[in-house]
């Protein structure tokens, strides 16, 4: 821990340094899941040139990189460097409801710094519910937990949502859903075209937002320049939801997350596996 804290109090000109090495081994030396990276590309803009999709690579392990030596930085970067960083546009669609005792639900993908994203929207005055993949390590999952609640925010394990939502129904906040991560039960999950691929997404947006009644807010992360990030917010959904067909508010994401990400495709989590399973006869949409 204390060789972390030593690196997260350098200047950000020493870890960017860093960062530039630490994109050479991932892309050029330890090719870190590149074909997992070129396949997801590929399949993702299959109108691109292979040149184009090698560009695109090359951003990503860029930005990853950043994205990596950024976490530690998390560990003590103060709350005016935070704000000064991340500019976050159209707040004003947020507290329109928590203003007047409404929770909301924000949803968001794998792009941009997703950790400093959790840091800007605590500042800005807004309790915060994040919901978390425990990690597989004790001493990272530490540290993750640390860093993502430094600022205030409260961490809900992913497979304690729906109890720890109920228990906190009369808080008035926001919960925070990293809604395109890969279900663990494919036969509720929700199967859209995101990014030209058959996709299965987790149902638990969609159904914590018809069962509470919550608006649905999408967090766009976009990076400026190195260093230095927009929060886009926009609302997708809001109550009541009779009138919307099964699954409307999760396609509603699927489809704006999609939008995004194309326009600023570098800056997406490629290295994932997000399309290792396929859709079967008995999944919920087939």
């Amino acid at each position: 821990m204390l060789f972390f804290k030593i690196l997260s109090v350098l200047p950000f000109w020493v870890l960017y340094g860093i960062s530039d090495f630490a994109y050479f081994l991932l892309f050029k030396v330890i090719k870190y899941r590149k074909k997992i990276v070129i396949e997801n590309l590929r399949n993702s803009f299959p109108e691109k040139t292979a040149d184009e999709i090698n560009e695109i690579a090359k951003g990503f392990y860029h930005h990853l990189a950043d994205v990596f030596i950024e976490f530690f930085k998390g560990i003590s970067i103060s709350a005016e460097e935070v704000t000064e960083r991340v500019q976050v546009n159209n707040i004003e669609v947020v507290k329109k409801y928590l203003d007047n005792n409404i929770p909301i639900i924000f949803v968001g993908g794998h792009q941009g710094n997703w950790e400093w994203a959790i840091h800007s929207v605590s500042l800005q005055g807004v309790n915060l519910d994040v919901v978390y993949q425990k990690l597989s390590s004790p001493f990272f999952d530490k540290l993750t937990y640390q860093i993502r609640s430094r600022f205030g925010a409260f961490l809900v394990e992913r497979k304690d949502t729906i109890k720890i939502t109920i228990e906190r129904k009369d808080k008035i906040r926001a919960i925070c859903l990293a809604a395109d991560q890969i279900p663990s039960h494919l036969k509720s999950a929700y199967w859209t075209n995101f990014l030209n691929q058959d996709s299965a997404f987790f149902t638990g947006p969609e159904r914590i937002a018809r069962k509470f009644e919550y608006p649905v807010i999408f967090m766009e992360f976009v990076r400026k320049k190195r260093g230095y990030y927009d929060m886009n917010l926009s609302e997708i959904a809001s109550p009541p939801y009779e009138n919307l067909t099964p699954n409307e508010i999760l396609e509603r994401f699927v489809q704006t997350l999609d939008a995004s990400i194309k326009q600023n495709p570098s800056s997406y989590l490629w290295s994932h596996r997000r399309w290792k399973h396929k859709r079967n006869q008995n999944d919920i949409n087939a």
